[in-house]
């Protein structure tokens, strides 16, 4: 009678033991914050200086980062629209889609507006002038970063596009 308790024992803990051991159910993985975008490395790469702190603004479908950096000056925002982010995107920049490419097909540029950028997501515009904004689409998500600091117009395309690039990859 001991022996067949103590087997039925060493079953139950043994049991148990595998059962614990299974590896628990992955849970539902959540979106990423736009402050979980970019390291310290790629903005001190690109705005020579790493961020001290980051400030994040989560509000429905929008996530936005502000990386603060020890110039303030040189700090970076980042937004990111999740939902509908292709209706938002349409009514923001479907009518600049359409005038650039009708410019483009005239063989003359587009003087006012969002300029288009190539090289960068699905579709992506610069607003503004050297204080803009660059807006990328990649067909599930519009992120718009915006970089502080000295610079023509032009650098700032080119700092915004290397920092948006980290961050789609890690959208």
């Amino acid at each position: 009678m001991r022996l067949r308790i103590a087997i039925a024992t060493l079953l139950l803990v043994s049991a148990a033991a595998h059962v614990s051991a299974r590896p628990a159910a992955r849970p539902a993985v959540s979106p990423r914050t736009a402050c979980d975008l970019l390291t310290k490395s790629e903005v001190a790469a690109v705005q020579g200086e790493a961020y001290a702190k980051t400030s994040l603004t989560n509000t429905g479908a929008k996530s936005q980062c502000f990386y603060e950096l020890p110039s303030f000056v040189n700090s970076v925002s980042l937004d990111i629209l999740r939902d509908d982010a292709a209706t938002y995107w349409r009514r923001n920049f479907g009518e600049e889609r359409e005038e650039n490419e009708e410019a483009e097909r005239e063989g003359k540029g587009k003087e006012a507006g969002p300029k288009v950028i190539r090289g960068i997501g699905r579709e992506a515009f610069w607003t503004g002038n050297r204080t803009g904004s660059l807006y990328v689409f990649n067909g599930r998500a519009v992120l718009r970063i915006s970089v502080g600091g000295p610079g023509t117009e032009a650098e700032k395309i080119a700092r915004s596009k290397k920092l948006a690039a980290n961050a789609l990859r890690r959208m």
